[in-house]
């Protein structure tokens, strides 16, 4: 399968990404709920991917701030959240396949296609990050005739 051989290539390719990437806790304030989110940048051919983290119980308190309703996945711990924005325009990137990766601490991975949010311009899902330690989170996306990788680590502590 295609999918299946670019997501191992995809691991080759973001340890060079990771040199790009800029780490920033947010604050997100959403219907002044204030929330700690681990934010995480990465451009990849001029494309600037966001991938941010949270556990699964402020992701939903957040969706309910913002009146959205969403069931969360069970066995799930944290929503991953990608947007991709045109380092050129600065628009948002609302057309993207998106394939996520999430390596564990032990070498065991989860793939998933995340799908698209359109009141948030973004792309999620849900994922099992169950125990403390280092997790690669990589992304395969394309939107039109651009194709890109990008990656990041995320530590739960």
């Amino acid at each position: 399968m295609v999918m299946k051989k670019l997501l191992s290539v995809l691991g080759i390719l973001v340890v060079g990404l990771f040199v790009l990437s800029s780490v920033s806790v947010a604050q997100h304030g959403h219907g002044g709920t204030k929330m700690k989110m681990e934010t995480k940048d990465v451009l990849v051919e001029g494309i600037k991917v966001s991938f941010m983290v949270m556990l699964n119980e402020n992701h939903k308190k957040m969706l309910a701030d913002m009146k959205m309703k969403e069931d969360i996945e069970p066995g799930t711990t944290h929503n991953i959240t990608v947007t991709l924005k045109d380092e050129k325009t600065q628009k948002e990137v609302t057309d993207a396949e998106i394939q996520m990766k999430v390596v564990d601490p032990k070498g065991k991975d989860q793939i998933k296609a995340l799908k698209f949010e359109g009141e948030m311009k973004s792309y999620d899902a849900y994922f099992n990050l169950p125990a403390k330690g280092k997790y690669q989170v990589l992304v395969l996306f394309k939107s039109g005739e651009k194709k890109g990788t990008a990656g990041i680590y995320y530590e739960v502590r």
